[in-house]
């Protein structure tokens, strides 16, 4: 009995510790990876112990799903206006052969 009595204890014990020291974790800031100025979007990698700026949000390790899903998103756009000038390049060489249609 005193067995089961002392593992209990110990058990108990170790719960605490663990959870104590998983709080204190979640309980430290998380570090800045980035800082976004809104309504530009621009990323700022602030240096060492500097902070973002007032006008700036934070970005920590929580955000980097979202960094990684707006980076697919710009390489889209990226790709998207290659696709258009292109086409663009295409119409106006066709378009310089019909009188009156060039702009220039």
């Amino acid at each position: 009995m005193k067995v089961a009595s002392r593992f209990s204890v110990l058990a108990g014990v170790l719960a605490v510790v663990i959870c104590s020291s998983a709080l204190e974790a979640a309980a430290q800031p998380q570090p800045i990876l980035g800082c976004v100025k809104p309504g530009t979007g621009l990323l700022r990698i602030p240096s060492g112990n500097e902070g973002c700026k007032p006008e700036e949000t934070p970005l920590g390790f929580n955000d980097l799903p979202l960094l990684v899903a707006l980076r697919t998103a710009v390489e889209q756009l990226q790709e998207d206006v290659r696709i258009l000038q292109d086409k663009l390049a295409k119409l106006e060489a066709c378009t310089a052969s019909i009188p009156g249609c060039n702009p220039d």
